[in-house]
């Protein structure tokens, strides 16, 4: 996975005119919808300027490839950004990374899950490696901070911090390619805390 994020999401930095935020919103939401309903190949530039109701020329203003739309579209809902606020820093470690996975699995979120599901089935690999690059760093710097804290006290390393940081969206990434409905399990959130991240922890003490 690369440790280098080289594209800042969302694209903002043009010439010309401010850009309108909030027309920015619906564009991105607009995308969001569609990706759902129709998938991501069938996703297209004039469906979204029709259905957002505005021109293509104002969506090529911000985003230069539907690529960019999608990666822009899917961050618009990222768990990680818009929920943010819930994660309750007085629970111990534990606590906290069962709450940063349920944020992350977007357990209640059904319009989410299947914008997701479409681009994981999508067979593009730039878009693959563009929402790797968007969405990791956003998880992996919530992770940091959570760790950061115990770092001394289980004297944990960079790589420590890497693994821990690769688990949740790989189970995230699985479960939307295959479907097997265990992100909807409490459950099954807390059995990935007890069973793959708190050992890593642990067993450096």
């Amino acid at each position: 996975m690369s440790h280098e994020n080289e594209k800042k999401y969302p694209t903002e930095e043009k010439r010309g005119r401010p850009l309108d935020l909030s027309r920015n919103k619906v564009i991105l939401e607009t995308t969001l919808e569609l990706l759902a309903e129709k998938g991501y190949d069938l996703l297209t530039i004039d469906a979204v300027a029709i259905k957002a109701k505005v021109g293509k020329g104002t969506i090529y203003r911000r985003w230069s490839s539907k690529m960019e739309l999608v990666i822009d579209a899917a961050m618009l809902t990222n768990p990680l950004e818009v929920s943010i606020n819930k994660l309750n820093t007085n629970q111990d470690l534990r606590g906290q990374l069962i709450d940063l996975l349920s944020l992350l699995f977007m357990q209640d979120n059904k319009k989410y899950q299947k914008a997701m599901n479409a681009i994981c089935n999508a067979l593009n690999e730039q878009l693959d490696q563009g929402m790797r690059d968007a969405f990791y760093w956003s998880y992996r710097n919530m992770i940091t901070s959570i760790l950061q804290p115990y770092v001394k006290e289980y004297q944990l390393t960079d790589d420590d911090i890497e693994l821990i940081s690769d688990i949740g969206p790989a189970l995230v990434m699985y479960n939307n390619l295959y479907s097997r409905n265990q992100s909807n399990n409490a459950q099954y959130i807390e059995r990935i805390v007890d069973k793959l991240m708190m050992p890593i922890v642990l067993n450096k003490k």
